[in-house]
């Protein structure tokens, strides 16, 4: 039988329990924080000029599909173009959300 425990106002399963959703608690969080640490430099990564008409090229020379939004790599460049001092933004991390 699971046995509800009043603590500090949260009603709370039997302390076994608990410490599971504790240690659970404790991945997700350092989940969370290891990938707030490496996100940065895989965006950079990303958005690094050459990298990234490299794999601009790579797709156009293979004729990718579109992507989930729908965009064809015949309409990516004029958009890339558009917003390429947002991306340089992005790319030197002077911005850290978006």
């Amino acid at each position: 039988m699971v046995e509800n425990i009043e603590d500090n106002g949260c009603s709370q399963r039997d302390n076994a329990e608990h410490e599971g959703y504790a240690k659970a608690l404790r991945s997700f969080n350092r989940i969370w924080k290891e990938r707030d640490s490496a996100q940065p430099k895989l965006l950079e990564a990303i958005l690094y000029k050459d990298n990234f008409n490299r794999a601009y090229k790579r797709v156009k020379a293979n004729k990718g599909a579109p992507g989930i939004d729908g965009m064809t790599i015949e309409e990516a460049l004029p958009y890339l173009k558009e917003y390429q001092q947002e991306l340089t933004v992005l790319e030197s991390g002077e911005i850290s959300h978006f």
